[in-house]
């Protein structure tokens, strides 16, 4: 899945089905919190140096997500 991709589900699974723009800014923010979370989990593990390639990998592709996110509406 791309980043865009990602970024785009992740805001959907938290719009309010209530709300008319899809994806709104709230879900737009909960998913940034989201994302915030697991860079933060990813980083704390190459802190310990038990890292790789797939977790630098992983590292860029949720920053990727990020952007994405912001760049949606």
């Amino acid at each position: 899945m791309t980043p865009k991709e990602k970024a785009k589900e992740l805001s959907i699974k938290f719009t309010d089905n209530t709300d008319v723009l899809k994806p709104n800014i709230r879900s737009k923010e909960m998913a940034l919190i989201c994302i915030d979370e697991i860079n933060n989990a990813l980083q704390n593990i190459s802190s310990l140096q038990v890292i790789g390639n797939v977790l630098l990998d992983q590292i860029k592709y949720y920053q990727e997500v990020k952007q994405e996110i912001n760049h949606l509406i």
